[in-house]
C-alpha cells in the first residue's frame, strides 16, 4: 500500500509540542532531586511510577542540576548519561528530518537513536523518548515504502509500549492503520508472564520500563516476543536484560544489586520517608537522602491509597541548608497508565517552579488553589478519577502555603493545550498558581 506523504502543518504540531530536552550539566546550577515512596502496603509500583514521572518533569526544568542526584539515586554511570543524550539529539533530528520528508535519513537517524536508547537502557526511567522514536521510525518507514520494517518497529510498540500509541492528530491515518494492523495475534488474551527475583530481595522491578512491583514477584498478561526486564535499587547499579516471552510458555529473571560505597543505607532511609515529619528537613531521614544524594532542594512524594483504584499524592519541596519547606501540596488520582504521569509531571513542574522562585511557606492553614472558572469547576463524580482529559481536571493540583509573610505575589502558569472557553483567569487558556 503506498501511503500519502504527510501534511506539513500537521506534522508542524508534533514538532512544537516536543520537549527541548535538558541542557548540559552546569557547575553553577544548583543541585535538586525529587524522590517517590508509598505510605500505605501494596503502592511501591504506583510509588515508583510517580517519582519517575517527576523526575522526568525536573530533567525539563531549566537552572537546575539534576545530573549528579540522578546518576547516585538511579546507579548509572557518565557513558549511559553520554549515550542517552546522544539519542535525545540523534530523535530530534530525525524527527526533524521526518517533518523535511527526508525519509531515508530520518530513518538512519532513529535507529541510531532507538540503538542508543537501548543500549543506555540502565538509565532510561521513563520510556517516553524511546517510544517517540519508535513512532517516528515506523512513519518514516511506512513513507518510504517499507511496510514491513514498518509493522516490525510498531509490533515492538504493541509488545513493549502497548500505552504508547501514534497520536491522531500528529500522524496521518494511514500510518495509524498501519499501527493497528500490527496488533500482535495474541494481544486481545496475552497469557505471557515472566517471573523476577533480586539478591538482596524487596527491589522494584520494570517490565517493558513500567514498574510492577517489589521482588520476588511474577508478571503476567504479556504479549509473545521479547519483554525488558529492569530491576533497579536506590543507589545500586541497575540490572537490565531481555527476556523472551513465547505464548503460555514463561520467561524468568534474577538480578543480583550491588549498592555504590556511598549510597550503602540510601533504601532504608527512603522507605523512613514515609512516616518523617514534614515541616522542616530536620536531622532524620530527609536530611540523611538528602546528604546521600548530595542535594540542596529536595523534592519528596509521599503515595497513599484513597480507594476505588485512586491514590492521594502529597508533594513536600525543602530547601536543604535552611532546613525550611517550601511547598506542600497534595490531590487524589487515577492510576491509569499515562493520564497517571502526565498529571503528576504537570505537578512537580509547576511545585518546582514556585519553589525556586518564591519564599517559603506560612503554614498549612494556608490553601491557595488553582484559579478556575465556574465551566471547568470539577463534579464529584470526576474528582480524581481516570477518565477525561488532563485538560479538563487542571485544578488538580493544591498547593498548600507558599508565601511568606509579607511576601510579594508570584504566578506560575503551566501552558495547556485547550479549546473553547479559556481556563481561570488568564485568556492564553493556561492555568495560573498565584502564592
Amino acid at each position: 500500500m503506498r501511503l500519502r506523504r504527510p501534511e506539513p502543518l500537521l506534522l508542524l504540531a508534533a514538532a512544537l509540542a516536543w520537549p527541548a530536552g535538558a541542557s548540559a550539566q552546569d557547575g553553577d546550577t544548583p543541585p535538586v532531586y525529587i524522590v517517590s515512596v508509598p505510605s500505605d502496603e501494596g503502592l511501591d509500583a504506583v510509588a515508583t511510577r510517580a517519582g519517575a514521572a517527576a523526575r522526568a518533569a525536573l530533567r525539563r526544568i531549566e537552572g537546575i542540576d539534576w545530573h549528579s542526584p540522578d546518576q547516585r539515586f538511579l546507579g548509572y554511570d557518565d557513558s549511559a548519561l553520554s549515550v542517552l543524550e546522544r539519542a535525545r539529539e540523534q530523535l530530534r533530528q530525525g524527527q526533524s528530518a521526518y517533518l523535511e520528508l527526508e525519509f531515508e535519513q530520518a530513518i538512519t537517524t532513529l535507529e541510531s537513536a532507538v540503538a542508543d536508547f537501548d543500549a543506555a537502557s540502565a538509565a532510561l526511567e521513563d520510556p517516553g523518548d524511546l517510544g517517540q522514536a519508535l513512532l517516528f521510525l515506523g512513519a518514516s518507514h511506512a513513507f518510504n515504502g517499507q511496510a514491513r520494517e514498518a509493522q516490525s518497529v510498531f509490533r515492538r510498540l504493541h509488545t513493549q509500549m502497548p500505552f504508547i500509541t501514534p497520536d491522531e492528530n500528529t500522524f496521518p491515518p494511514d500510518v495509524v492503520r498501519m499501527y493497528e494492523r500490527a496488533t500482535p495475534r495474541d494481544a486481545r488474551r496475552p497469557q505471557g508472564q515472566i517471573t523476577i527475583d533480586s539478591n538482596p530481595p524487596g527491589a522494584i522491578a520494570y517490565v517493558d520500563f513500567l514498574a510492577r512491583g517489589r521482588t520476588p514477584l511474577t508478571v503476567d498478561g504479556l504479549i509473545s516476543g521479547d519483554h525488558i526486564v529492569r530491576v533497579t535499587r536506590p543507589g545500586a547499579t541497575p540490572f537490565v536484560e531481555t527476556v523472551t516471552v513465547r505464548g503460555r510458555r514463561g520467561g524468568e529473571s534474577s538480578a543480583y544489586l550491588v549498592d555504590a560505597p556511598d549510597m550503602e543505607g540510601l533504601s532504608t532511609q527512603l522507605d523512613a520517608l514515609a512516616d518523617a515529619p514534614v515541616e522542616e528537613v530536620g536531622d532524620g531521614p530527609i536530611a540523611q537522602v538528602s546528604s546521600m544524594l548530595q542535594v540542596e532542594k529536595i523534592g519528596i512524594i509521599r503515595v497513599s491509597d484513597a480507594g476505588e483504584g485512586r491514590v492521594t499524592l502529597e508533594l513536600l519541596l525543602f530547601d536543604v541548608a535552611s532546613g525550611r519547606r517550601l511547598v506542600r501540596g497534595e490531590q487524589t488520582y487515577g492510576t491509569e497508565v499515562g493520564q497517571f504521569e502526565e498529571r503528576v509531571a504537570q505537578a512537580v513542574t509547576a511545585a518546582f517552579e514556585a519553589a525556586l522562585t518564591t519564599g517559603t511557606q506560612a503554614g498549612d492553614d494556608e490553601v491557595i488553589p488553582a484559579v478556575h472558572s465556574e465551566d471547568t469547576t470539577p463534579t464529584e463524580e470526576d474528582d480524581g478519577g481516570g477518565g477525561g482529559d488532563v485538560t479538563e481536571e487542571a485544578w488538580f493540583w493544591i498547593l498548600i502555603g507558599t508565601v511568606a509573610a509579607g511576601a510579594i505575589a508570584a504566578a506560575i502558569a503551566i501552558p495547556l493545550a485547550t479549546q473553547g472557553e479559556p481556563l481561570g483567569q488568564d485568556t492564553g487558556g493556561q492555568v495560573v498558581f498565584r502564592f
